[in-house]
């Protein structure tokens, strides 16, 4: 018999506590500080554990460029790798802003903030950044803790309540003025594929004098961002392309010209 069916057989209250002995903590695999994540799912287990090894130039891109007392945006950070890097790379002396609509990511990086007490200094917000600043269709590719590839979109208009819903979403120089919040110094901006919608809902932001760096994962034609970002004052300093694919994904790191 299936083990989740001899589970099935269990008193409700027995189940409830075996769900949650099952989950466990593991280590980041960043080198220079013990950093501690919660694992609920497979994907967390083989993929954000490994998130350095993923991704090395956004490890050496935040240990380059963030100082003590920079501002960091980590705009779609999942269950918050690279924010808990950024905390530990700067002795936890930089203000880290966490950005994860999706409820199942956003709830394991909250959990990872704690587990590293990193409480005050990362700061996480459920909120969906865009062009647009209102409710908008949301769309999970799945429910499962750690998975990406969720999207702000239109409406398909057939999809089942458990995969879409309305969330909240901001453009981000709104958010930045309703909110009063901190401008930032660097950005981390990885959204799977609506990267320039966000950009144009930052244009203010941008703009600032302040913001000296910006990293984006772009999936498919780069022009349109390069492009964007170039109007803003910045330049491509370097581009990390991830698997031998072609259009496989890219990090662009983008600095101010």
């Amino acid at each position: 018999m299936a083990t989740a069916s001899l589970i099935g057989l269990l008193p409700r209250r027995v189940r409830s506590h075996l769900r949650e002995l099952t989950g466990f903590v593991g280590r980041l695999d960043y080198k220079k500080a013990d950093i501690w994540l919660s694992i609920d799912s497979d994907i967390e287990l083989k993929t954000r554990l490994r998130s350095c090894y993923k991704e090395p130039e956004t490890v050496q891109w935040i240990e380059e460029f963030l100082r003590p007392g920079d501002v960091f945006y980590d705009i779609g950070a999942n269950v918050g790798a690279y924010s808990l890097v950024a905390d530990a790379a700067t002795g936890g002396q930089c203000r880290i802003f966490a950005f994860e609509p999706s409820f199942a990511n956003y709830a394991q990086l909250t959990r990872n903030i704690f587990l590293n007490k990193c409480q005050g200094r990362v700061v996480p917000l459920q909120i969906a950044l865009s062009d647009t600043t209102g409710l908008v269709p949301f769309h999970y590719s799945s429910l499962v803790p750690g998975t990406a590839f969720h999207t702000v979109q239109e409406s398909n208009g057939g999809a089942s309540p458990t995969t879409d819903h309305l969330a909240i979403s901001y453009q981000l120089k709104d958010l930045v003025r309703e909110l009063n919040m901190p401008q930032p110094n660097h950005i981390k901006l990885d959204v799977d594929g609506v990267e320039l919608a966000v950009l144009r809902g930052a244009d203010t932001v941008l703009d600032n004098a302040a913001l000296r760096s910006v990293l984006v994962e772009i999936d498919g034609a780069d022009q349109p961002i390069v492009s964007y970002l170039k109007q803003h004052g910045f330049e491509v300093r370097s581009r990390h392309v991830h698997g031998n694919e072609p259009g496989a994904p890219a990090n662009y790191i983008f600095t101010r010209a």
